[in-house]
């Protein structure tokens, strides 16, 4: 994400954790459980993020349509997907995170889209 230009240094968008009915934060959880260098390498992606909101576009991001979105990072071999959806205009919520085989699974996908409309149900 270091090749991003980022169109200011100040965070315009803010970006909250989507939480179950139960209170369990999926994407927290999941970054969590990951070593330090991959913590730190997706936080600054989600700070790019928080920068760019929308206009952030290929290759950092893509449209998967219904309103979700995939934030994309590379590791060394692995990659990474966030997926997340806008609340209004200043609002990303984090939904789901995966690793990434050839392509995204319909799985995912799946649960990325019942979060999203849950947390609409729900807020």
């Amino acid at each position: 994400m270091d090749r991003m230009e980022r169109r200011s240094s100040e965070p315009t968008y803010k970006v909250i954790f989507y939480r179950t009915a139960q209170g369990a934060e999926p994407v927290r959880e999941w970054l969590q459980s990951l070593e330090k260098l991959e913590r730190f390498q997706l936080g600054k992606a989600i700070q790019v993020l928080q920068t760019n909101g929308p206009a952030l576009s290929m290759p950092f991001a893509c449209p998967l349509g219904g309103g979700l979105y995939e934030l994309r990072e590379r590791i060394g071999k692995v990659r990474y997907r966030v997926f997340y959806g806008f609340d209004g205009g200043r609002i990303v919520v984090l939904l789901h995170a995966a690793l990434k085989d050839q392509r995204v699974i319909e799985d995912d996908l799946a649960l990325a889209r019942r979060r999203l409309k849950d947390y609409f149900d729900r807020r």
